[in-house]
């Protein structure tokens, strides 16, 4: 079941973009309760949570905060495809936007991995 998200073979480029959805989507679930979850360090003090902080924000744990930033960005560009698509609109180019969909994401996630790079890594 889950497993058939990550098959690529005799899928079409639509299919596999929706995996990749439901994948990203998973993820990003999966972070957003890790990060609230770290949020409530805060009720135990400031210097438990800047300490967190401290162990988060290094450049060990840089190739993760990537890898999230590309999953955001994938499901961001590809749910705007989706949205666009069940509204009716530009249904003709359906293969296009997916290749926009993306150059997008690989330019966006470029650019902020780089941002991040320089941030942590100076």
């Amino acid at each position: 079941m889950i497993l058939d998200w990550f098959k690529v073979k005799g899928r079409s480029l639509s299919g596999v973009s929706f995996s990749l959805h439901r994948i990203t989507g998973m993820v990003l679930l999966i972070y957003l309760v890790l990060h609230l979850t770290f949020l409530t360090s805060l009720r135990y003090g400031k210097d438990v949570y800047e300490s967190l902080i401290e162990k988060t924000v290094q450049p060990a744990t840089l190739p993760l905060d990537m890898l999230l930033v590309l999953a955001t960005f994938y499901h961001a560009f590809n749910g705007m495809r989706v949205i666009l698509h069940e509204f009716g609109l530009a249904v003709e180019l359906r293969k296009a936007l997916i290749y926009v969909t993306y150059a997008l994401t690989i330019i966006f996630w470029i650019y902020a991995s780089y941002v991040m790079y320089k941030f942590v890594v100076g």
